[in-house]
C-alpha cells in the first residue's frame, strides 16, 4: 500500500508586539472572535459525528477552548506583555502542555493532543489560513509525526488503510478514534515520518507494531498471508459467537461487555455478549456542558436494558469522574487528583447530581434487568454511606409512586487495595463485586503505566495483585455473592486462563475482545486453569509468572 507522509510545521509569527493599548484591544477582540468560530465549528462537527467517542472528544475540546485559566493566560499576555493574539495562544498552549506533560496522571498527559488541536484551530482562525493541510485522494497508509483528533475526524475514512505515528500511546484520543473506526494503528514509531516519503510502498503488522518500508516481495507476501489468516479467523470466531463459553471439561464462563454510550451495543450483541458488565455513565455528565436530566438518563438506561432484553443484565456504574475525567461541575486545582475528589466522593458531595442519577437508574429498572454499581469504594464506612443514600432515594421513589425493581442488585467495584483487603466485610453488604484491575494494579504497585520511566513496573501478573484477586474471589464465594472482573485483564488473552483459575467465572471486556476470549475459553480445561493459578500464586518473581503464562499458551497452541 502507498504511504502518505505528513509532518506538521509550527506556525511562524513575527516577533513584534502591540504598539499601544488600542492594538492590544484589537488583538484581544480577534482572540475572542476566533474562539467563537472554533466553538461553532466544533458543534458542527458534533452534529456530523458518527459515534459517542467522537462526540465526547469534541465536547472536551469545546470545554478547553472556553477554559477560564487558558483565557486568563492569553488575556494577560496580550494586555500586560503586549503579545499579539497568535503568539499569545501559542505560548499559553505550550504552558498548559508543559503542565500536563509533568502530570502524575496518564489521562492528563493524553489531553496534550487536544490542547495542540484547539491551539491550531484558534491560530488558523486568527491567521485566516488552514493549518490542517492533511488531504487524502486515494487509499493510503498515513505515516505522520502526529495526527490531531480533528484531522482524523475530517478525513474520508474509506481512504485510510492504516495509521502509523511517531509518538502517542494506545490510550490517546487518536488511538481510541482509530479503534472505533476499525483502522489499524501503530503508535510510538519515533522517526517513521522522516524515513518514509509520500509514494513509498509500506506494509505493516499492527499486532507486532512493525512498519516495513518498501518491503521485498517475500515480506509483502508474508504480511498479506497474515492479513488473510486474520480475516478468516475473525470470520470463524464470528460464526461461533452464538456458542456459550464453556471450557473443554464443562466449566461455564459468562462473557459480558464494557461500553460507553449506545453506539457499541450492536458490536457487543453481534459478538455474543451475555450482558453489560460495565456501563460507563460519565459521558452523561458532559452532555452539552451540563448534567443530563432525570428523564434523559432514564431513557438511555431503559433503552440499553431493552436492547439486551433477555440476553443478560445491564450493570450501570455510577459516575466515575475525577482524576483525568473532569466535568464542568467539578473544581480543579488538586495536587493529586487520582487520589482526590473523585467517583463516589464527588457524588456524595454533590447529592443533587447523584440523586438524579440513582433515581433514573431505579426508574429504568422497571423496563429491564438492571444492576447498579458504585466505583472507587475504599472501605466499609464509605460503602455504608453510599448504600444509605441509595436506600433514601429508593424510598423517595416509593413515596412518589414510581415503578422500579424492588429486588435490583447492588454492587461495588473492587479497585483499591483497601477494598480488596476488606472484601470479607464488603461482601456482606452487597449483591456482587466487579474487580477493576486497571486501577487496582496501579494503586497496588504504586505505578503510573503511562509514565515512560516506570511503565516497565506496571504488571498485572504482579504477585501482590494476584493475591488480592484471589482473596476477593474467596470472600465473594464465602458470602455467595456475584463476582466479575471488568478491567483490561479480563479481555487479555494472556491472562484469561489465570483469571478463571483465580475464581472468576464472569469476564467483562471491550466488545471487540469477546470473540477471541470465547475461542480461548473453549480450547482450555478448567482443571488446568486451577493448576496454573495455584502455581502462579506460589511464585515470587513477575518474570517467572510471565514465563509460566507464555508456556501455558504455547502448550494449548494459542498465538496472537
Amino acid at each position: 500500500m502507498k504511504a502518505l507522509s505528513v509532518r506538521h510545521d509550527r506556525p511562524v509569527f513575527a516577533q513584534e508586539k502591540c504598539k499601544d493599548s488600542e492594538e492590544c484591544k484589537t488583538e484581544l477582540a480577534a482572540f475572542h472572535n476566533a474562539c467563537s468560530q472554533v466553538i461553532s465549528a466544533l458543534h458542527q462537527l458534533m452534529d456530523k459525528a458518527s459515534g459517542d467517542d467522537e462526540v465526547s472528544i469534541l465536547e472536551a475540546q469545546s470545554f478547553m477552548v472556553q477554559d477560564p485559566e487558558f483565557h486568563r493566560q492569553i488575556i494577560r499576555l496580550i494586555t500586560e506583555e503586549h503579545y499579539k493574539a497568535g503568539p499569545a495562544v501559542e505560548a499559553a498552549a505550550q504552558n498548559l502542555i508543559n503542565m500536563l506533560a509533568s502530570s502524575l496522571t496518564h489521562g492528563a498527559r493524553e489531553n496534550i493532543s487536544d490542547i495542540q488541536d484547539i491551539a491550531v484551530r484558534i491560530i488558523s482562525c486568527l491567521t485566516k489560513e488552514s493549518l490542517l493541510k492533511l488531504r487524502l485522494e486515494e487509499k493510503s497508509v498515513l505515516v505522520a509525526d502526529t495526527i490531531l483528533p480533528s484531522e482524523l475526524m475530517s478525513l474520508n475514512r474509506e481512504y485510510i488503510a492504516a495509521i502509523c505515528l511517531d509518538g502517542g500511546a494506545q490510550t490517546s484520543h487518536v488511538a481510541i478514534l482509530a479503534r472505533a473506526m476499525n483502522i489499524p494503528c501503530i503508535m510510538g514509531l519515533r522517526e517513521a515520518s522522516s524515513l518514509v516519503s509520500t509514494g513509498d510502498m509500506v506494509a505493516l503488522d499492527a499486532c507486532s507494531g512493525i512498519l516495513y518500508i518498501n518491503p521485498d516481495e517475500e515480506t509483502s507476501r508474508r504480511i498479506e498471508l497474515l492479513r488473510a489468516y486474520a480475516q478468516a479467523e475473525e470470520k470463524e470466531m464470528s460464526e461461533e459467537a452464538v456458542l456459550p463459553a464453556i471450557t473443554k471439561d464443562g466449566r461455564r464462563i459468562y462473557l459480558e461487555c464494557n461500553i460507553e454510550g449506545l453506539d457499541f451495543v450492536q458490536t457487543g450483541l453481534r459478538n455474543g455478549a451475555e450482558g453489560v458488565g460495565l456501563f460507563r455513565t460519565e459521558f452523561l455528565l458532559m452532555e452539552e456542558g451540563k448534567t443530563c436530566s432525570e428523564e434523559e438518563q432514564t431513557a438511555v438506561y431503559g433503552k440499553l436494558a431493552a436492547m439486551f432484553g433477555k440476553r443478560g443484565s445491564v450493570t450501570i456504574r455510577t459516575y466515575d469522574v475525577g482524576g483525568d475525567k473532569i466535568v464542568k461541575d467539578m473544581q480543579g486545582g488538586e495536587d493529586n487528583p487520582v487520589l482526590g475528589w473523585r467517583a463516589v466522593r464527588f457524588c456524595m458531595s454533590r447529592k443533587d447530581i447523584f440523586r438524579t442519577q440513582i433515581k433514573s437508574i431505579l426508574r429504568a429498572s422497571a423496563k429491564g434487568k438492571i444492576r447498579i454499581m458504585f466505583p472507587m469504594i475504599s472501605g466499609s464506612d464509605e460503602l455504608d454511606e453510599v448504600i444509605a443514600f441509595f436506600n433514601e432515594v429508593r424510598q423517595e421513589c416509593r413515596n412518589e409512586g414510581l415503578a422500579f425493581d424492588e429486588n435490583m442488585k447492588v454492587g461495588t467495584m473492587i479497585e483499591v487495595p483497601s477494598a480488596a483487603l476488606a472484601s470479607d466485610i464488603l461482601a456482606r453488604k452487597v449483591d456482587f463485586f466487579s474487580v477493576g484491575t486497571n486501577d487496582l494494579t496501579q494503586y497496588t504497585i504504586a505505578v503510573d503505566r503511562g509514565n515512560e520511566k516506570t511503565a516497565y513496573l506496571y504488571k498485572e501478573h504482579h504477585i501482590a495483585l494476584l493475591r488480592l484477586l484471589r482473596l476477593t474471589a474467596e470472600n465473594a464465594k464465602k458470602e455467595d455473592i456475584g463476582l466479575a472482573i471488568c478491567g483490561e485483564m479480563a479481555g487479555n488473552p494472556l491472562y484469561i486462563p489465570l483469571v478463571i483459575g483465580l475464581g472468576y467465572n464472569t469476564l467483562s471486556m471491550n466488545p471487540a475482545s469477546l470473540l477471541n476470549a470465547r475461542k480461548i475459553i473453549r480450547s482450555i480445561n478448567y482443571s488446568d486453569c486451577l493448576s496454573l493459578a495455584k502455581e502462579a500464586l506460589n511464585m515470587t518473581s513477575c518474570r517467572d509468572i510471565e514465563k509460566l503464562l507464555e508456556k501455558f499458551h504455547a502448550e494449548i497452541g494459542y498465538t496472537e
